[in-house]
């Protein structure tokens, strides 16, 4: 990139006479030396920071992220996926998300700390990394949108939400939904590869590949992986909290008084769980899309036109957002701990090697029921044992993400 101060200051000598010679100073040298090293500088300082995000980031959310994983696994077959279908889909929502994990972070970490790129193994490697990166992510994001879906169902349609969904059209929905995802990335074993044009690095096979993935693809991603889950999800929350706003309203008409107080408590905590939640998947997925996009149409000019600093501004904000990209498939299982106490009774029972406490609950809950039902007489008309539960279990766990872990009665 040309510099401006070049063509402004310069240190001529001119010749005056025979033997004399007069330093004309146009000042060039010194100015353009230190803005170059202050460039280098900062390049070098954003290569140096990104190189140690991707050493050592990695590390902390595969540790936190598959242990994570792995007891929500644990705790949601305790809790008896085979009858609940909100269950089913945390299970494979757990599943999914540590084979992200698996396929994303350790190719970087191997990259960044041993310099050697593990999808150059074989032709074979490069495309399955494609392939299972890719599907993977975006199956997280739309079983994300199963859970919200279903928890608008079972609100809005109490009666009818049993006869629509079972643990079998549950896992039968997402083997559709994974289908189609492997329809659109199934391209890339034949799009992408190792050969002759791409000069030994994974990459788009021909010319065309190459438009095809910078320019067509990486909206079909982004459309995919990020923004229609998102819209979906955010309607499905606006729905939720109208109908917790309401059963809150209604509830204090017929119930006893501190069942009414830790209704409420649940479902403002419900309320503010479905937001953040929905904002921290938008925040956590979208700018990696977009980040594509834009890279497309930038990273050629900056390659080109040998701009370094460029180059090295680009990659750290990569690394960064690709980062907390990762992050999305490492909170779940804290999320659910923190909000959800049924999951957190659960996990300890896991942690200290005690029986289910299902049994117990179940039996708990009935006495619950059995003595608001008593109590609700004296206020109102008594509630049908289905729609009681109902109404119970959707205004204190519902959600689409952190979803709760329910009970039998759910």
């Amino acid at each position: 990139m040309h510099n401006t101060t070049d063509s402004i200051f310069s240190l001529d000598y001119s010749y005056i006479g025979d033997n004399t010679t007069t330093p004309c100073i146009n000042i060039t040298t010194a100015t353009s030396d230190s803005v170059t090293k202050e460039t280098a500088t900062i390049t070098y300082v954003q290569e140096t920071v990104s190189n140690w995000l991707w050493r050592t980031v990695p590390l902390i959310l595969f540790c936190a992220g598959l242990l994570g994983n792995a007891l929500t696994v644990r705790v949601l077959t305790r809790l008896g996926t085979a009858r609940q279908p909100t269950l089913t889909f945390l299970l494979f929502l757990a599943i999914t998300d540590s084979v992200v994990l698996l396929t994303g972070l350790p190719r970087y970490w191997i990259l960044y700390t041993f310099d050697y790129d593990i999808r150059l193994i074989s032709n074979a490697s490069c495309k399955f990394y494609y392939f299972f990166i890719y599907s993977s992510m975006q199956f997280s994001s739309w079983i994300l949108v199963g859970v919200s879906v279903e928890r608008v169902v079972k609100t809005y349609f109490p009666f009818r939400y049993k006869r629509w969904y079972t643990t079998k059209r549950v896992k039968i929905g997402l083997v559709i939904t994974l289908f189609v995802l492997i329809l659109v990335n199934i391209h890339f074993f034949f799009t992408n590869g190792i050969n002759d044009f791409t000069e030994g690095e994974c990459s788009s096979l021909t010319q065309e590949f190459s438009w095809f993935d910078d320019y067509v693809f990486v909206y079909i991603d982004l459309t995919v992986y990020s923004l229609v889950p998102f819209v979906i999800m955010f309607i499905s929350n606006i729905f939720l909290i109208r109908i917790l706003r309401n059963v809150q309203l209604k509830r204090s008409n017929m119930m006893h008084e501190r069942y009414v107080r830790n209704t409420n408590r649940f479902s403002v905590r419900m309320t503010k769980m479905l937001l953040v939640c929905t904002i921290y998947f938008l925040a956590a997925t979208a700018p990696i899309s977009i980040f594509f996009v834009v890279d497309s149409y930038l990273s050629p000019g900056f390659k080109d036109s040998g701009d370094k600093a460029d180059v090295a501004r680009m990659d750290l904000a990569q690394s960064t957002i690709n980062l907390c990209s990762y992050s999305n498939y490492c909170v779940n299982f804290y999320l659910y701990t923190a909000m959800n106490d049924r999951f957190s009774r659960e996990l300890r029972a896991v942690l200290c090697c005690k029986p289910s406490g299902r049994r117990w609950s179940s039996a708990y809950s009935i006495r619950e029921r059995s003595s608001y039902r008593k109590q609700s007489s004296s206020y109102g008309p008594e509630l049908e044992p289905e729609t009681m539960a109902t109404v119970v279990s959707d205004s204190m766990h519902s959600h689409p993400i952190a979803g709760s872990s329910e009970e039998s009665v759910i």
